[in-house]
């Protein structure tokens, strides 16, 4: 299970001034303190090279909470002797997604407690009765949050948990759904377009830098082009000339990579569709932060509607009963 993006920003800037600062990656890794990571999955790292291990070895020796692509990019930073640069750059992108959840959670917060209270309490709108008055029941109302808030909490922790997994169910899932799926695929072509552009930038080889960016991307088609790049590659061919064949990559990615590769700024021109593409994920995920949450004070006020009309209906039958 991967560590949270705060952590892995703070501790990947840390480790960086430190590098820097000329530690070698061990102690580097021993003084790296502070910033939520396992205090021994750094011992466990730290010994890995003290016993003759790479770089690399230290790095998958934490694959239990460092994601695959951060590691394939140390690791290429590291054989390059660029890892601070890796380092800094892994941080600024962690603190940008790390950013961008939090304010997608303080958006939802207000319309969940708005959904939650009005779950709570439409048991209890259900035991008020015109004829003999209210009639607390609490069998009852457990009987009515059985079907309502238990339901919701149970989905949100199974479907947290399997995000957390990254679990093949939930790409799934978030491909169906409106707006979700936007940020689905350009988050994904993101971080395609940063991981390969990182590989790039730290020297590895075109066809190893492809294979490694399809290995780490979530998406089916991309990893698909990624595989479909090496024979081209392999016949000694451009891959800018067969990115259109692959049939996912957008106009501007094609526009762009082809201009790096005549230009000699593929790697940047890689990071910055990376960074474009990490914006239109972010609105995506802004919108979604306030449809879908509207959606649900929606399905509220539906409720408090039909509660008001169940309310003066019910006088209204009284009334009628009275005067009859």
């Amino acid at each position: 299970m991967s560590t949270g993006h705060r952590k892995l920003s703070a501790w990947y800037l840390q480790l960086a001034q430190q590098l820097e600062a000329g530690l070698t990656l061990a102690e580097a890794l021993r003084l790296s303190r502070g910033t939520g990571i396992p205090a021994h999955g750094l011992d466990a790292m730290a010994r890995k090279i003290e016993t003759g291990g790479s770089a690399g070895d230290a790095l998958n020796a934490a694959s239990e909470w460092l994601p695959l692509a951060d590691r394939l990019s140390l690791s290429a930073g590291a054989i390059a002797g660029r890892m601070p640069r890796t380092l800094r750059a892994l941080s600024t992108r962690h603190a940008q997604l790390g950013a961008a959840k939090l304010r997608v959670i303080l958006a939802c917060l207000y319309p969940a407690a708005v959904l939650h209270l009005g779950l709570i309490l439409l048991p209890i709108t259900r035991m008020i009765d015109w004829e003999t008055g209210f009639a607390w029941n609490p069998a009852a109302y457990i009987r009515g949050l059985s079907f309502t808030v238990i339901p919701l909490w149970t989905v949100a922790i199974v479907l947290w948990i399997l995000v957390r997994q990254e679990n093949v169910l939930v790409a799934r899932l978030f491909q169906i759904i409106p707006i979700v799926r936007n940020y689905v695929s350009a988050q994904a072509l993101s971080d395609f377009c940063f991981g390969l552009g990182n590989f790039l930038e730290a020297g590895v080889p075109i066809d190893r830098a492809w294979a490694a960016a399809g290995a780490i991307t979530r998406s089916p088609n991309l990893r698909a082009a990624a595989e479909s790049m090496a024979p081209v590659i392999a016949r000694g061919e451009a891959p800018g000339a067969k990115l259109e064949d692959a049939n996912c990559f957008p106009p501007d990615f094609i526009a762009l990579y082809r201009t790096g590769e005549m230009s000699g700024q593929l790697e940047s021109n890689l990071l910055r569709l990376a960074e474009q593409n990490q914006e239109m994920a972010q609105r995506a995920l802004s919108l979604a932060s306030v449809v879908y949450p509207g959606l649900a004070l929606v399905c509220v006020a539906a409720g408090v509607a039909y509660f008001v009309i169940s309310v003066y209906g019910g006088y209204l039958k009284m009334l009628t009963g009275l005067a009859d």
